[in-house]
């Protein structure tokens, strides 16, 4: 049974260190400079791509600037169009309201019949009978 336990511990060991260095092994590759391997960068292309790239980016800073202005054109007659609305919604309101046929003027124009007042009489005496059974 020791010699079980010798070998098994020996082979954990083993397989410990395998691992510990092919960890260590990883690192120091993924840590190795890109630059210090022997790389040939050709020039002219490399200017070609950034001169496309600088081309590509005003380009882009282009669009972006007209599509601005136009979603600014746009809310611009938005605003107008919504602030003339609101003052022809405001001169309707104010109309209405500044006449001179208030509602106690229409009030005074209304007919009242027997019944109405018979059913207002009813609906004081109610209220009043309420109003008792609450004091």
């Amino acid at each position: 049974m020791k010699k079980l336990f010798f070998y098994a511990a020996g082979i954990g060991l083993v397989a410990g260190v395998i691992c510990w260095l092919c960890k260590k092994e990883k690192i120091n590759s993924a840590t190795t400079n890109p630059n210090d391997s022997d790389v040939n960068i050709d020039h002219a292309a490399y200017k070609e791509i950034t001169s496309y790239d600088s081309n590509v980016i005003e380009e882009m800073y282009q669009a972006k600037t007209e599509s601005a202005n136009s979603v600014y054109e746009r809310h611009s007659e938005a605003g107008a169009i919504m602030k003339d609305a609101y003052s022809n919604i405001m001169e309707d309101f104010v109309d209405d309201f500044s006449g001179e046929n208030t509602m106690n003027d229409k009030c005074e124009d209304a007919v009242i019949d027997s019944k109405d007042v018979s059913v207002i009489n009813e609906l004081d005496s109610i209220s009043d009978e309420l109003d008792n059974l609450l004091n």
